[in-house]
């Protein structure tokens, strides 16, 4: 079960909470604070799964799932967002990111999409 999966949101108390939950579960956890981190994170590292914020300053999902895409194409993502971007995030849905949970989501729900991936 030794997935790495790579956290990206731009409010640390997520990433912390999601790093110690996924950790908790076996999970290999790397967390970057948004998407330039990320796409740093992703040119050196082994990744499984992204699991990103929709709502960022600079790089927002979107855009990280774009980019992401021509790195990893294949590359399994979950899209979260306490925010009404509904658009932006049909059109990532639409360039086959997985799934979306609404902040604030139940961690087992998470964790349950993860297993799925």
């Amino acid at each position: 079960m030794d997935k790495a999966i790579l956290v990206v949101d731009d409010e640390q108390g997520y990433l912390d909470l999601l790093h110690l939950e996924l950790s908790d579960q076996g999970y290999t956890v790397m967390t970057a604070v948004g998407g330039s981190e990320a796409l740093e994170i992703l040119k050196k590292e082994e990744v499984d799964l992204i699991i990103t914020d929709m709502k960022m300053p600079k790089m927002d999902g979107l855009d990280l799932v774009i980019a992401s895409r021509q790195l990893r194409p294949g590359i399994p993502i979950i899209l979260m967002t306490g925010y009404a971007v509904e658009e932006r995030v049909q059109e990532a849905l639409a360039r086959k990111a997985g799934v979306c949970l609404r902040k604030p989501f139940n961690i087992s729900e998470l964790i349950s999409l993860v297993e799925k991936y």
